[in-house]
């Protein structure tokens, strides 16, 4: 069976296609901020579900993939959002406060049929998104480091990459879609020069952006994103904690505002 080149460019796509939606979701408030978190959510979640289709026949990636599973699962953060993209396809919007600062929107996680865990109480959701989207990133740069020539063509089409996936001339002749023995010419060529022509009909992987996105330097456009604060208490914080608190669907929204509002006035104020 001729051997089957893999990649990481079609997760890292869906890695860039939630950079995109949380680009967007940094501008924006009322419906169409859910429209972007719902997309973002979709995006981000897909990443993980196109890199095991990509990866499955790699040797040795599912045993490294069931490792990355147990670290993801022991990050409550991380299992919070794969909740929240559940009910966003299931049940409906996800459940956020928002409210505007002296910065622009602010929006807070709160009411959901999940818990907020406590390293993202009181963070922007923005922020909190962001720091996810890092994760994911992070984890598709650790499978490139283990599985380099498994990752990216273009690298694997090098003396070493023949080496260590044991392939032929037939296997890429294959994989270009050229009949066996296409590429058995010219032998007085040193390998390691055909295999570098050769490597340019592959498409590389953007190994510079996936380090970006996994260090969690976003772009809005060609600009940097600028990520909203999360170092300041304010209404927001106070409506989500007691939305929090009594579940969105046990929770009167009008009355939680006042009490909000009555809780920062105080009685000497009155």
């Amino acid at each position: 069976m001729p051997h089957e080149f893999t990649s990481l460019r079609y997760p890292l796509l869906r890695l860039q296609e939630a950079e995109y939606f949380l680009a967007q979701l940094s501008t924006k408030d009322g419906s169409e901020f859910q429209f972007h978190l719902n997309a973002f959510l979709s995006a981000g979640r897909s990443v993980t579900f196109v890199l095991q289709k990509s990866m499955k026949r790699v040797r040795g990636f599912p045993e490294w993939y069931e490792g990355q599973q147990t670290t993801m699962r022991s990050d409550a953060a991380m299992g919070f959002f794969l909740e929240l993209r559940n009910i966003s396809q299931k049940e409906g919007p996800v459940s956020v406060v928002g409210g505007s600062t002296s910065y622009g929107w602010a929006h807070r996680f709160a009411g959901n049929s999940v818990p907020v865990p406590r390293e993202l109480v009181g963070k922007d959701v923005v922020s909190a998104c962001a720091e996810h989207l890092a994760k994911i990133g992070t984890l598709l740069l650790d499978c490139h480091a283990r599985f380099p020539y498994d990752c990216c063509p273009a690298r694997a089409l090098s003396i070493e990459g023949m080496q260590v996936l044991s392939y032929d001339m037939d296997d890429i002749a294959h994989s270009l879609g050229l009949p066996s023995g296409y590429l058995d010419v010219a032998a007085d060529i040193p390998m390691a020069e055909k295999l570098a022509y050769l490597a340019k009909e592959f498409e590389p992987l953007e190994i510079d952006d996936l380090k970006r996105l996994a260090s969690g330097q976003f772009l809005r456009g060609d600009q940097p994103l600028v990520l909203p604060p999360s170092d300041e208490r304010d209404l927001v914080d106070d409506i989500a904690e007691m939305l929090e608190g009594k579940g969105r669907e046990h929770a009167n929204p009008r009355e939680v505002f006042i009490r909000a509002i009555a809780k920062r006035i105080g009685p000497g104020d009155e």
